[in-house]
Formats: C-alpha cells, structure tokens, sequence
C-alpha cells in the first residue's frame, strides 16, 4: 500500500512539473523564436520586420490560454473581440489578422506550417506593421499558438 502511494505521489510530481516546465522564461523565449522566424520569412519576401507590441501580445496570450485550457475552442472563438482591443490601444489600426496553430513544439514548426497555408500565408506576408504573440500549454502538454498582426 504505502509503494503504490509512493509511486502515485511521484507520478503526480511529474504531471505537474511537466506542466509548470513551460515556464515565463521559455515561453518568452519561444515568443522571440516566433517573432524571429516570421520576420526572417517576410524579409525573404522583400517585406519589412514586423515590430512587436506588448499590447497585442497580451491580446494574443489571452487567447492561447483560453484555448489550452478548454475556455473557448481551437480557432478563431472572439475574433472581433480581439480586434476591438486592439483597436483601443492603437488608435489608427485599419487592419487586423490573426493565426492560430496546435501542436508544433519549435518556432520554426509553427511558422513553416502557417507559410504552407495559403491563408495564413497571407496573413504572414500581409501590410501589417506589428505583431503579437501568445503561447500556452495544455494540461497534456500540447502548444497553443496565436500570432496577431496590425496596422
């Protein structure tokens, strides 16, 4: 009896690391790879860097969190929502997009999977000037992503 609530006491200790892993720290550092990676493709393109917002990624971490942890579903829930806080802390945004992704656990994964959907595609490669990102973790370790672009 007392092996088996050994053994269960170390298994819930390494749920539960496992999910406090994804911790400010790397998930700041995965937001940079992420920034770098777009930038890196639209300066292929012959398009300008996008300049990250503090405002938008807010927006946009809001928004991976609601989905990891099932408040609202995978996708695109609360769109217009998003776009009219943005629209309050920029005062002249005439433009608004966002990409959402599950699952790719790098930068470059995200990314080169958006640039391989001609939708995202567009959104990636569109006359935005800024942009936010949002990451978060589920309970079973999968990645949520949201990228928010703006004029």
């Amino acid at each position: 009896m007392k092996k088996n609530f050994f053994l269960l006491a170390i298994i819930c200790f390494c749920f539960f690391q496992s999910l406090s892993s994804f911790t400010e720290e790397i998930n700041s550092s995965l937001v940079q790879a992420v920034v770098h990676q777009t930038n890196q493709f639209r300066k292929s393109q012959g398009l300008n860097a996008l300049i990250v917002r503090d405002d938008l990624n807010k927006i946009a971490q809001h928004h991976s969190e609601d989905m990891a942890s099932g408040r609202v579903p995978f996708g695109h829930a609360g769109f217009y929502k998003r776009d009219a806080l943005a629209k309050k802390d920029i005062k002249q945004l005439s433009s608004f997009a966002e990409n959402v992704a599950l699952g790719p656990t790098s930068a470059k994964q995200v990314v080169d999977m958006w640039k391989s959907s001609p939708e995202h595609r567009k959104n990636l490669l569109g006359r935005f000037k800024y942009i936010g990102i949002g990451i978060a973790k589920d309970r079973s370790g999968r990645i949520y992503y949201t990228q928010i672009f703006a004029i």
